[in-house]
């Protein structure tokens, strides 16, 4: 009799035909795809996000808002977080493997920026037109997976 018994509690199986490179690749549309629909303005349900603040009245004096600053520097009064635009620049694949990929913010400025900016209203996310932007982008990888397959088989 063993003194001790190896007993496996979880096993985790996965498949992916795509190279870490094909992944990363696959990251970058959907990283594209999040930073173009937060420049339209729209959060994750796809929906426009809320209107901004505007400014507040003090004494019967009128105080610029958050629109107003944006709207003066020549930008949409629109939640799309940009100002200086470095927040979305930073918005990038992290690490890819065959499993899978992290997207996320570069700059840690600009990833508390998106974290407090998420909270206000979620926008940052897989919508689901970033899932079929997604969904077509592995379709198509997955066509020229099986082509180079079985040329090779060939």
């Amino acid at each position: 009799m063993p003194l001790f018994q190896t007993r496996i509690s979880r096993a985790r199986l996965v498949y992916s035909p795509f190279s870490s490179e094909q992944m990363a690749q696959l990251g970058e549309i959907v990283a594209r795809s999040i930073r173009e629909r937060i420049e339209r303005g729209e959060n994750v349900e796809d929906a426009q996000a809320k209107p901004l603040k505007p400014g507040r009245t003090v004494n019967g004096h009128q105080l610029r808002g958050y629109p107003d600053y944006k709207t003066a520097r020549g930008l949409q009064p629109i939640r799309d977080w940009t100002w200086t635009g470095r927040t979305l620049r930073s918005l990038k694949v992290l690490s890819a493997n065959e499993n899978r990929v992290v997207i996320g913010f570069a700059d840690r400025i600009a990833d508390l920026r998106a974290h407090l900016n998420n909270r206000r209203e979620k926008a940052f996310g897989i919508s689901p037109k970033d899932r079929q932007a997604l969904n077509a982008a592995v379709l198509a990888l997955l066509k020229q997976v099986r082509v180079v397959s079985f040329r090779k088989a060939a």
